[in-house]
């Protein structure tokens, strides 16, 4: 049996201490597709490193969406 590298998932309130955003804030950004998310059931949920990715594109200047 082989052992795959599962990221913890965040909740919206920790991504929103992450980037100093309100998580109902969070919550719009996951539903509109504007921010890497992935929705489990009624909660939105975050892998931090999609989220870096994002940030450094935002941060670019860039336009580019992360899925």
């Amino acid at each position: 049996m082989t052992t795959q590298n599962f990221e913890p998932l965040l909740s919206d309130i920790q991504v929103g201490k992450l980037l100093g955003l309100h998580p109902k804030t969070v919550q719009r950004l996951a539903r509109a597709g504007e921010i890497p998310a992935v929705r489990i059931g009624r909660y939105w949920r975050f892998r931090a490193t999609e989220l870096n990715t994002w940030v450094e594109l935002q941060s670019s200047g860039q336009l580019a969406r992360v899925n």
